[in-house]
């Protein structure tokens, strides 16, 4: 139990609607082939249901020759050393709440 939470229900709520959300996620992993099949046989590869347009999207993923891999290399080890010396500009910090079940020995 969190020492500061008087009230375990939030985070019992909490933990719920986690392992909800991961069992839709889930679900929805399950649908998006029979989706995309019908999708993909619409004009222009979209249609509209219930006031929602479904559209097919696709994302690719590149292998970069070594000369780029190397330049991202260096780029990190620069981003890394600004941060570290001060010269890079905080924009943004966010907080938030990590959940993994416990390691069982």
């Amino acid at each position: 139990m969190l020492r500061y939470l008087d009230d375990e229900r939030p985070l019992k709520r909490y933990l719920e609607i986690k392992a909800e959300m991961k069992r839709l996620e889930e679900e929805l992993k399950e649908l998006q082939p029979v989706l995309l099949a019908a999708l993909w046989e619409e004009p222009d590869e979209r249609a509209e249901y219930a006031g929602y347009e479904l559209a097919v999207g696709a994302r690719r993923t590149y292998a970069y020759s070594e000369r780029v891999e190397a330049l991202k290399q260096e780029l990190k080890a620069l981003k890394k050393q600004e941060e570290q010396d001060g010269t890079a500009r905080l924009l943004r910090h966010t907080s938030f709440v990590v959940v993994r079940p416990l390691k069982k020995e």
